[in-house]
Order: C-alpha cells, then structure tokens, then sequence
C-alpha cells in the first residue's frame, strides 16, 4: 500500500509540475510588428539604434523573428545603416522564457519576458526582450 501511495504521489506531483511550466500562453497574440529606439550622445556624436522585431506565426508552436536595425551615427556623416537577421523562437515557453533561436537575438541568448497572465485575453502593447548575462542590456519593444 506504502508504495501504490509514492507511486501516486510522484504522478501527481510530476503531472503539477508538467502543466505548471507548460501551461497556456496565447503567444500568437505578440504577432506583428514591435520597435525599440534608442539614443545616446557619445563623444560629442549623437548615435541612434532603431530596431523593428517581426514576429511571424507559421502555425501552432511554429514562430520566426524577423530583425531590422538601423544605427545612425553623426560622427560618420549620419548616414543610416542598415542590418538584418532572423531565427526562430522556441516552440515551448519555460521559465516564463520564450527562447530565440538562431540569428543574431538567438546568438545572444535572447528571450522575451512572458508575464504571469500569459497575454491571455488581450494583445501586448509592449514586450521585454532579455540577453544572457554579458551579452546586451534588455530592450522594451512597443507597438506603433
């Protein structure tokens, strides 16, 4: 009887713990266009960094990202530059992380924030982006 009951107290607390780190998240309502902007003046030079994230639902659990960068830097006649990447993010959310995969957020170890009401019901007006310690400082990224 001892054991029937273990066994059935780690089916329970493993199927807890299961249905806690998975859960719901509505992630296909951060679908679509989101901006981050910064400036600073370094050196007597202003620089700016507008960044655009495109996130893209293919289907179930099936997400890419699209970035576009563009650094203005007066200190090289304030000629917009442009750089672009692209992953993926990964299909399961734990930690309240939803992983990039691949390009350049990828690369970084990036991930966005998912709040503890999971976006249900509702589409974000801004998203957090976080980097694995030493490689960037988080970015809010807001809707137009």
């Amino acid at each position: 009887m001892k054991k029937i009951s273990s066994i059935i107290g780690v089916a329970l607390i493993t199927s807890f713990l299961f249905t806690s780190c998975i859960g719901t998240t509505k992630s296909s309502n951060t679908v679509g266009d989101w901006y981050y902007e910064i400036s600073r003046n370094m050196g007597g030079y202003q620089i700016s960094l507008k960044t655009k994230l495109t996130i893209i639902r293919n289907g179930p659990g099936d997400y890419e990202y699209q970035l576009k960068e563009t650094v203005t830097d007066a200190m090289y006649g304030g000629q917009p530059k442009n750089e672009y990447s692209s992953g993926k993010l990964e299909e399961y959310i734990k930690d309240n992380k939803w992983r990039f995969s691949g390009g350049k957020f990828g690369n970084r170890g990036g991930y966005i924030k998912v709040p503890s009401d999971k976006w249900d019901d509702y589409k974000p007006y801004e998203i957090s982006v976080h980097f694995a310690s030493g490689r960037g400082n988080s970015m809010t990224f807001t809707r137009y």
